[in-house]
Order: C-alpha cells, then sequence, then structure tokens
C-alpha cells in the first residue's frame, strides 16, 4: 500500500541503521494512512464510509486496501502527498 521506498526517500532515512527506519516507518505508515484515510471519507458515501469503518473494526485491512484502490485510482499520488506534508511538519519543526 505506501511504499516504505517512497517513505524512506522523501523523509530522507536512506543514511538511517534498518533498526531505525523500520521503527520510522511504521510510525510514518500510520500516520499517512490515517490521514489519507480521513481525505479520502470526506470523498465517499455515508454507506462506504461505514463500510470502510467496519472492515477496520474487523481487522479487514486487504479489504480496506482493495476498496480504496478500486475507488481512488490516484491513491497512490495522495499517499505520497500526505508524506510530503509529514515531511514539512519535521523540517518546519526541527528547522531543516
Amino acid at each position: 500500500m505506501i511504499l516504505k521506498e517512497t517513505i524512506i526517500q522523501i523523509l530522507n532515512l536512506e543514511k538511517e541503521s534498518e533498526e531505525e527506519q523500520i521503527k520510522i516507518l511504521e510510525e510514518v505508515s500510520g500516520i499517512v494512512l490515517d490521514k489519507a484515510l480521513l481525505r479520502l471519507m470526506d470523498e465517499m458515501s455515508e454507506e462506504e464510509a461505514m463500510r470502510i469503518n467496519d472492515f477496520l473494526d474487523n481487522g479487514k485491512q486487504e479489504e480496506v486496501a482493495l476498496f480504496l484502490y478500486k475507488k481512488f485510482p490516484n491513491i497512490n499520488d495522495i499517499f505520497d502527498e500526505e508524506i510530503e506534508k509529514i515531511k514539512e511538519e519535521l523540517v518546519k519543526q526541527n528547522g531543516k
């Protein structure tokens, strides 16, 4: 779903240890997914949003992914945009 290579490149994590990359990837992936879902929920009908919530409540991440990829063919662009926003926030916070 969210490509780890994309996150590593956008956040300039290539020089970090593999252990540190994994830790950051887990945190960032969750944040990106949450932000993307919130953004996409605004574009869904109430029925579709309830269906996604049902999938999430029942641990059916694969169904969520399939649904989102069918409904939003540009979802990878949305993930990239959310990753870029996180990068901008980090730069602003850290002054780099």
